[in-house]
């Protein structure tokens, strides 16, 4: 709880500094929804909290870890993180998939993690996702958004998905916000969708681990 607070907090604050004169600058659409970018070059806390859960790195180095990858030991990670960002949205968003491409097979090449620092659900907004769907070798269709199964959460879970998967999330009809920290994993080939390294400021450069460095695309 303590760690959500904290969480929490640091989104709120940084949104409010600057988050709409970002917001409106953005495309069709994300337009006018609550997106705090880059969080990562703001306060050390945003990305040390993925580091400090064991769990998360198990599963992400399970299904992102390259074998073929000699320069970092094996019982480390050598997936990076492509970008991070924290999102309440308020309008719905369409069905979509994260690995921009479709495809087939048992090899993962992006997974997302979502901390969530709200209660999320049906009627806020939450996410919905498509049973199955990250097998399918397509894009997302629409229509599925009618079948969708809803991710009801609770503030302080920790929420992951293969980034093939079909999902989308509900408007937010409620007063409030539903505040969510969203890291996006790839294999260390895939290209970071923001330069994290050329931008991560020095003085939290230097707290980084080497283990931690190569995660943020030091490598």
């Amino acid at each position: 709880a303590e760690e959500v607070e904290k969480l929490l907090s640091l989104t709120q604050t940084w949104f409010n500094r600057d988050g709409d004169d970002v917001a409106n600058n953005l495309s069709a659409l994300t337009k006018g929804d609550h997106y705090l970018w880059n969080p990562q070059n703001k306060a050390p806390y945003f990305y040390q909290v993925f580091f400090e859960r064991p769990i998360i790195q198990e599963i992400l180095m399970h299904f992102l870890n390259d074998e073929w990858y000699r320069e970092i030991p094996s019982d480390e990670p050598n997936y990076i993180m492509r970008n991070l960002v924290g999102r309440s949205r308020v309008k719905k968003l369409p069905m979509h998939i994260d690995s921009f491409i479709p495809y087939q097979g048992d090899h993962v090449y992006s997974m997302q993690v979502a901390i969530i620092l709200e209660d999320q659900n049906t009627e806020n907004g939450c996410t919905v996702l498509v049973p199955g769907s990250h097998l399918a070798g397509q894009y997302a269709d629409q229509a599925s958004f009618e079948t969708a199964t809803p991710i009801e959460s609770k503030a302080g879970d920790v929420v992951l998905w293969d980034s093939r998967i079909w999902h989308g999330t509900l408007e937010n009809n409620s007063d409030g916000t539903r505040w969510a920290l969203i890291a996006s994993f790839g294999r260390w080939w895939l290209k970071q969708m923001f330069n994290l390294p050329q931008s991560l400021p020095r003085e939290f450069f230097d707290q980084l681990t080497n283990s931690q460095r190569a995660v943020l695309g030091f490598c």
